[in-house]
């Protein structure tokens, strides 16, 4: 199969994909700036995403290598045990210990790439 030449859409069916969660979020008369402070607390992570999507390389035949976020998120909080490619970090050319995963601790017995300078 030439994926070069194939066209096609993703189909995220009945997931909630960011823009349903942007859509049809309201602040309502209780909400505070707290709120503020919560909701774009939830909404990092689709920024990270976007710099981890931007970072992933592209295989010599145009292709993207197939991956799962939760992967990341797994070797981002040190549970190599749980990620399905154990070689995660080479897919990409942002070192993911250098992102930032809300609610998500980082792990520690490697150092990134900041802690390195």
């Amino acid at each position: 199969m030439d994926h070069q030449k194939t066209s096609h859409k993703h189909d995220f069916g009945n997931i909630n994909f960011p823009l349903d969660n942007l859509f049809y979020f309201e602040f309502r008369k209780d909400c505070t700036a707290e709120c503020i402070k919560d909701i774009t607390a939830k909404f990092e992570i689709y920024k990270t995403a976007t710099v981890l999507f931007q970072s992933l390389k592209v295989n010599e035949d145009g292709t993207l290598p197939p991956f799962r976020f939760l992967d990341v998120v797994n070797y981002y909080c040190g549970m190599d045990s749980l990620c399905e490619n154990k070689n995660i970090q080479d897919l990409f050319s942002v070192n993911i210990l250098d992102l930032s995963f809300p609610d998500a601790t980082r792990r520690t017995d490697i150092p990134t790439k900041k802690e390195e300078k």
